[in-house]
């Protein structure tokens, strides 16, 4: 009696097919072992921050970074039961010159969804601020937007803590 290999076609959807059936039926813990504990989302610069089109854009970038920055120094999220998006808008920005120091402020806002549902189930707040004699706004500006995110990314820990 002779047997006939399955032609390469066949093969090919059955292993699909495999393939299919498997990453169905494991568990999203383990579907979301690939993804980081917490990635960030939307990023985002309000009008109210009253920046023109092109600081808006610079800053979208400098608020990402400083995001991302400060998500990979905060210990403690890597044992979570769901995976977190992050994201961030920067609500008030301004500077302001006082006799020979120069002041800037920042005001963020953090929302924080479960990244399997979108569900939202807290918001952050931080805010920040700079005084330098001899700094230039645009440095101050930043350090300020990197205090504000530090502030509210710091809290991060506790609010998933509390959400188990």
């Amino acid at each position: 009696m002779s047997q006939r290999s399955p032609s390469r076609a066949v093969l090919s959807a059955l292993t699909g097919l495999v393939l299919v059936v498997a990453s169905g039926t494991s568990s999203p813990s383990a579907r979301a072992a690939g993804r980081p504990a917490v990635s960030v989302g939307d990023v985002n610069v309000s009008s109210d921050a009253g920046e023109s089109a092109d600081a808006a854009v610079e800053l979208t970038r400098a608020l990402r970074l400083a995001l991302n920055d400060e998500l990979g120094r905060v210990a403690g999220l890597t044992n979570m039961k769901q995976p977190l998006i992050v994201s961030a808008t920067l609500t008030r920005l301004s500077t302001e010159r006082r006799d020979e120091n120069v002041k800037a402020s920042a005001t963020i806002s953090l929302a924080l969804r479960r990244a399997d549902d979108q569900v939202l189930f807290a918001e952050l707040r931080g805010r920040a601020s700079v005084e330098e004699a001899s700094g230039s706004p645009a440095s101050l500006r930043r350090a300020a937007l990197q205090g504000a995110v530090r502030g509210a990314v710091s809290r991060l820990p506790e609010v998933v803590k509390r959400s188990r």
